[in-house]
């Protein structure tokens, strides 16, 4: 088993000289030879370890005779050690979720907490070559691709590690009866309530009987083989992302003309990395999930990942986005001066016309106001004869639909004056017979006014 434990840290970089590593011990067979071999190499990998234990509070004096358990083997051991009790039964019914998954949360987070405290650099957690197997099944019956064939990482965010990844359980056993451990026995891995046990305790046992005697190492052969496919996939999405992606604060916009270019595969593929890269995981993005933003063809349309999470199509872009929550907006401070005809004639060259209009002073009635687009809105765009309707004049301009209501527009008490950025209302325009001319801008009137 030390061989093979070695093997895997050099293979997979998992542990660097001089790294702290924080070892999540719950006394069983798995994280009791994980810390016995870790404090075995402690020397020669230039390493410190500090122990994690959680009472689950779930077994009644049998998890507080493992919480003793622990804390005795530590201190035999001089390991530094953490020990929490949580009711992880009771914090599974607030948050809604299953024991085991609930109990999952609570030991990465006090994992975490620990890391923190103690300065650490990695967290070692002992799932072993049994436990990629049952987790690739686990994964083949939720209809995972790739990424959940390949089962469980060596490595995840740098800082989790897994250095008995390919070691069998009958090694590890092994390796317990060898240094006399004695390692504590949980009876709930003998029960079948769960998906996991069942897999382990009679799906598995079946298939060697009846089809292949040798499936763990089929199986293992296979898993390696996803790995390698997942590598591959990771590489080459980071290449369409750099090449197909634009990264903005809370979003992410990808080109529907290069998008529509790929191959479905990588359409998945980085829709899969995108949204990881926006929301920070997958939980819960399904198959079904991915194919429906697939099928958005119309502009505007949008699938919502979750309450804070949606993916939504706009006129060249397929956008996935934190759904900010909305706040008070600071009314933008509306500028104006007034200048002789001459005087306009001077600085015209200079100014911006997407930040400043020049309209006709005469065509000005009452007081000029800021606001948003209403109902029935309509103006004459600059250019035309007629009348147009807010609403369309967006659409033929190609801006999307969630951005429509932000946009500002420049009224007086009669008409739309100025669509922000965009287009003044014709009937403002500048003719021969124009003699004050009204500058608008939402910022200072430029540096040019000062030729006036």
């Amino acid at each position: 088993m030390l061989k093979q434990m070695l093997e895997t840290i050099y293979d997979h970089h998992l542990i660097e000289e001089h790294d702290k590593i924080v070892v999540g011990l719950s006394g069983g067979p798995d994280s009791l030879a994980l810390i016995h071999a870790l404090y075995h190499f402690r020397e020669s990998l230039k390493i410190n370890l500090v122990a994690v234990h959680i009472n689950h509070m779930f077994r009644g004096t049998l998890a507080d005779e493992d919480e003793k358990f622990v804390k005795t083997f530590c201190e035999l051991h001089h390991i530094p050690v953490y020990s929490y009790r949580i009711d992880v039964g009771e914090y599974a019914k607030e948050i809604g979720t299953s024991f085991e998954d609930a109990g999952r949360r609570v030991r990465y987070q006090y994992f975490q907490k620990v890391l923190v405290k103690e300065s650490a650099q990695k967290i070692a957690v002992a799932q072993n070559k049994n436990d990629l197997i049952e987790t690739f099944f686990i994964n083949l019956f939720r209809g995972s691709g790739v990424d959940g064939l390949a089962s469980i990482d060596y490595r995840r965010d740098q800082i989790y590690i897994r250095p008995l990844l390919d070691v069998d359980r009958t090694s590890i056993e092994a390796y317990c009866l060898e240094n006399a451990l004695n390692p504590r026995r949980d009876h709930t891995n003998d029960e079948n309530d769960y998906l996991r046990n069942k897999i382990r305790n009679e799906l598995i046992p079946s298939l060697k009987a009846v089809y292949n005697p040798s499936l763990d190492q089929t199986l293992y052969k296979t898993i390696k083989i996803m790995k390698r496919e997942k590598a591959f996939w990771k590489k080459h999405t980071e290449y369409l992302f750099e090449n197909c992606c634009k990264w903005e604060e809370n979003k992410v916009s990808v080109s529907k003309k290069a998008y529509d270019l790929l191959h479905e595969a990588e359409q998945l593929q980085l829709l899969r990395y995108v949204i990881s890269k926006v929301r920070g995981n997958l939980t819960n993005i399904s198959s079904d999930m991915l194919e429906q933003i697939q099928w958005l063809t119309k502009t505007g349309t949008f699938v919502n990942l979750d309450p804070n999470f949606r993916v939504s199509l706009s006129y060249d872009e397929l956008i996935i986005e934190h759904k900010v929550a909305s706040c008070v907006k600071v009314l933008p401070v509306l500028e104006r001066k007034r200048v002789s005809r001459q005087d306009y004639e001077k600085i015209k060259e200079n100014l911006n016309i997407f930040e400043v209009v020049a309209v006709d002073e005469s065509t000005i009635r009452g007081d000029l106001i800021l606001r948003h687009r209403e109902d029935g809105d309509v103006f004459v765009p600059l250019g035309m004869s007629g009348h147009k309707k807010i609403k369309d004049f967006f659409i033929d301009e190609k801006i999307p639909k969630e951005k429509r209501n932000q946009i500002w527009l420049i009224c007086d008490d009669e008409k739309i004056v100025w669509v922000h950025g965009m287009r003044m209302n014709d009937m403002c325009k500048i003719t021969n017979k124009t003699e004050n001319i009204l500058l608008i801008s939402f910022n200072d009137i430029v540096e040019a006014l000062e030729l006036c």
